[in-house]
């Protein structure tokens, strides 16, 4: 008998946040008459993601990121840009351009009416809700919760408490927590009172109570076999 309950981060643990930012960037640029190269993603996706990180730990409200990241990136290029225009081109290639990670559409048939299944995400409303609906994947799940919509964020306290408010009374030893990032997602876990399950490459960390690399390997923590 395994979890009976699964809490999961959306970018870069069910859709691939990455290829999407690699399209979105990629169109964005050129938009600009900027070449696009696999260092400059890197780079992008650095900035990006120390922002993420600043938001989390409470350094800086979640507006900021969206011009900053571009102010940054571009200047480091020695290219000026409007940066509101810039990130709304880039959110709307982020909202076109959809991608799975492995095995995704094969794990949530398989979770499918075995578990409740729960999304938690501190991304942009509006993308995700377009994602969820243009991938598909938002039928699967049994309520979404939006950091944006809710006036807190992974990993405080008082975004699960309102996640958990939602859910009802459950016990959350029946609770799992899904997800790629150490500083929203395990550390949202522990401060939540719940098991976590980090997907990814990964020795070790307290914050992880399992790790896994793949989608699949998650179902036997869900009391979840597949047939051979």
């Amino acid at each position: 008998m395994g979890y009976s309950i699964l809490l999961t981060d959306i970018d870069n643990t069910l859709l691939d946040f990455t290829a999407g930012s690699h399209a979105a960037l990629q169109k964005t640029m050129e938009s600009l008459g900027v070449a696009f190269t696999q260092e400059r993603l890197q780079r992008y996706l650095a900035i990006n993601g120390s922002l993420w990180e600043a938001f989390e730990r409470g350094e800086i409200p979640k507006d900021a990121i969206y011009p900053t990241r571009f102010v940054r990136f571009f200047g480091e290029l020695g290219v000026e840009i409007d940066p509101a225009a810039v990130n709304r081109r880039y959110m709307e290639g982020l909202r076109e351009n959809i991608f799975f990670m492995p095995h995704c559409m094969e794990f949530l048939n398989a979770v499918k009416g075995k578990v409740k299944l729960y999304a938690v995400t501190n991304g942009d409303t509006l993308t995700q809700e377009v994602r969820l609906r243009n991938s598909g994947i938002g039928a699967y799940f049994d309520g979404v919760f939006i950091s944006e919509q809710m006036g807190c964020k992974k990993p405080e306290q008082a975004f699960f408490d309102q996640v958990f408010a939602a859910i009802g009374a459950v016990d959350k030893k029946d609770c799992l927590l899904l997800g790629d990032s150490l500083t929203s997602d395990m550390q949202g876990g522990r401060n939540a009172g719940v098991d976590t399950c980090f997907l990814g490459k990964l020795e070790s960390d307290p914050r992880c109570d399992y790790i896994v690399e793949d989608l699949l390997d998650v179902l036997p923590l869900l009391g979840i076999h597949q047939a051979k």
